[in-house]
C-alpha cells in the first residue's frame, strides 16, 4: 500500500490531488492502516503475511548458555513454521518482532522456574513475538524483590542487550522501544521495579504484565507496581493467592491504559500444570489459568507493542482484552490449532470464574440526560467527548424520554448516544 511509493511520489500525487499536503495523506494511511491493514511483507516472506496475535505461525525454542554468548542460562522462543520445536528455524523475512522478557518466581526446591514457563512465550512466539526467559539466579535464590542492587535487574538488562546486540537472529527484532517485560510472582515485582527505573530512558519499556504479583509484600514505602508509566496488565487469583491483590484504590491509581483480570477460585501456581513445582501443593479446581492468561498477553502484547507489519491491531484488538474471532485463510489456519483457547473454554467450565477489567484513555461516561431538553442533552453529550443522535418529536420544548447506551456506562470516545424525543410533560 503506502510503502510501494516514495515520498516524492506521494507528495506529487497530494499535489496532483488539489494541492493536499503531505501530512494529511499520511494521516489518512495511518487511519487506513488502523482499519484495514496488516501490511504485506517483501515477496521474500514464504507465507505471505507476518505472524500477529490475530494470524499465529507454529513456534522454535532454544536453550543458550554462556557458552553460546548468552549472558544467563536462558531459553528463547521465536516464530517459526517448523513444528520441531527446539530444532524449527526462525521465521525470518516476513517482519521484524517486538521483545518480551520473562522473569519467573521465586519456589523454593525448584532451580530451574524459568524452563517450567512454557505455554505463555510459545503462544506468544505464535503471536509474533521473539519471547525470551532467563534464569534469575538471584530471584531463584530466593533474594527479595526490594534488596537493594538487586542482581536480577543487571540480568535483565543484559538481556535485552543480548537479544538486540549480540543474537545471532537479531536482525528478527524490532528496535527499542518494541521491547515488553512479564513476570510471575516475585519475578512480576522485579520485572516492575526494572520497569520504573527504566521509566523515561531511551529505547525504555513500552508494556508491562505482572501475573499474581505479590505487591502487597513490599517492606516500605509504595510497591514498584506504583511507578510503571507504561500500559499494564495485572492478574491474581482467588483469597489462596496471598499478597497479591490490589486493592480498588490501588488499582485505580495505576496510570491508563491498565487492564486486570482475577480468576477468582486461582491460586499463586495455577499458571502452570498442577505439579509442576514444589510450591503447588494443592491446585486450584480450574486447569485453564494458564491458557486464558496465556490469552490475555497474547492480546495486551499485541494492542500496545505489535509487531512491525501489525498495524491493525490496536484498532481490532478491544479494550476487554477478549479474544476476537479469527479471519484466516486456509493457509494461516493450519498454523491455528488450539490457539487462543483458553479463556473461551474458561467461561463453559465450572470452577473457572473470572473477572476483567480495564480502564483506558480514551473512556467515556455516557452522561445522565433523561427528562432532559434537546439542547441540554446534546451539549451534556457532546462535553462528554460523544456524538448526540435524536430521533422522535421535533417540537422546540421536546425532552428526552429515552436514551442508549444508559446513563454510566463506559463506552470509547466518539460513541454515539441515541435519544428518542417526546413532546409534551414529563410525567
Amino acid at each position: 500500500m503506502s510503502g510501494n511509493r516514495d515520498e516524492s511520489g506521494r507528495q506529487q500525487a497530494a499535489e496532483e490531488a488539489g494541492g493536499v499536503d503531505l501530512a494529511t495523506v499520511r494521516a489518512f494511511d495511518r487511519a487506513m492502516l488502523a482499519a484495514f491493514g496488516p501490511l504485506r511483507p517483501l515477496a521474500a516472506c514464504p507465507i505471505g503475511w507476518q505472524p500477529s496475535p490475530l494470524a499465529p505461525v507454529f513456534y522454535g525454542a532454544r536453550d543458550l548458555t554462556g557458552d553460546d554468548g548468552a549472558p544467563v542460562a536462558l531459553r528463547v522462543f521465536f516464530p517459526s513454521l517448523d513444528g520441531a520445536v527446539f530444532s524449527a528455524p526462525p521465521l525470518l523475512g516476513c517482519g521484524r518482532y517486538p521483545l518480551l522478557v520473562f522473569a519467573h518466581g521465586h519456589c523454593p526446591g525448584d532451580a530451574t522456574n524459568e524452563k517450567k514457563w512454557f505455554l505463555l512465550p510459545a503462544q506468544l512466539a505464535r503471536a509474533g513475538y521473539v519471547v525470551v526467559v532467563p534464569h534469575l539466579a538471584a530471584t531463584a535464590g530466593g533474594a527479595h524483590p526490594s534488596a537493594d542492587d538487586h542482581p536480577d535487574l543487571t540480568t535483565l538488562r543484559q538481556v535485552i542487550d543480548w537479544a538486540r546486540t549480540g543474537w545471532e537472529f537479531r536482525e528478527m527484532l524490532l528496535p527499542s522501544p518494541a521491547t515488553g517485560v512479564m513476570g510471575h510472582s516475585y519475578g512480576a515485582m522485579v520485572g516492575a521495579r526494572f520497569v520504573a527505573e527504566r521509566a523515561g530512558e531511551v529505547g525504555g519499556v513500552s508494556a508491562f504484565a505482572g501475573f499474581s504479583g505479590v505487591w502487597q509484600d513490599w517492606p516500605q514505602g509504595p510497591s514498584p507496581i506504583f511507578g510503571i508509566a507504561t500500559p499494564t496488565l495485572l492478574t491474581w487469583g482467588g483469597p489462596d493467592d496471598l499478597f497479591t491483590q490490589l486493592s480498588d484504590q490501588g488499582w485505580d491509581s495505576l496510570p491508563k491504559p491498565r487492564h486486570r483480570a482475577i480468576f477468582s477460585e486461582g491460586r499463586h501456581w495455577d499458571y502452570l500444570p498442577a505439579g509442576a513445582v514444589p510450591c503447588d501443593r494443592e491446585h486450584g479446581p480450574c486447569t485453564l489459568q494458564g491458557a486464558a492468561t496465556a490469552d490475555l498477553a497474547t492480546m495486551f502484547f499485541g494492542k500496545y507493542a505489535p509487531p512491525e507489519l501489525a498495524t491493525n491491531l490496536p484498532a481490532q484488538i478491544p479494550d476487554t482484552l477478549l479474544p476476537p474471532d479469527l479471519v484466516l485463510t486456509p493457509d494461516q489456519e493450519f498454523y491455528a490449532g488450539s490457539y487462543l483457547y483458553g479463556l473461551r473454554a474458561m467461561s463453559e467450565v465450572a470452577g473457572c470464574g473470572y473477572q476483567l477489567d480495564h480502564a483506558t484513555p480514551n473512556e467515556r461516561t455516557v452522561p445522565y440526560v433523561l427528562a432532559s431538553p434537546r439542547l441540554v442533552a446534546a451539549a451534556d453529550v457532546t462535553e462528554a467527548g460523544l456524538v448526540a443522535h435524536f430521533t422522535g418529536s421535533g417540537s422546540p420544548q421536546a425532552w428526552v424520554s429515552h436514551q442508549s447506551p444508559l446513563p454510566g456506562k463506559i463506552v470509547t470516545a466518539g460513541s454515539t448516544v441515541n435519544m428518542t424525543l417526546h413532546a409534551g410533560p414529563i410525567p
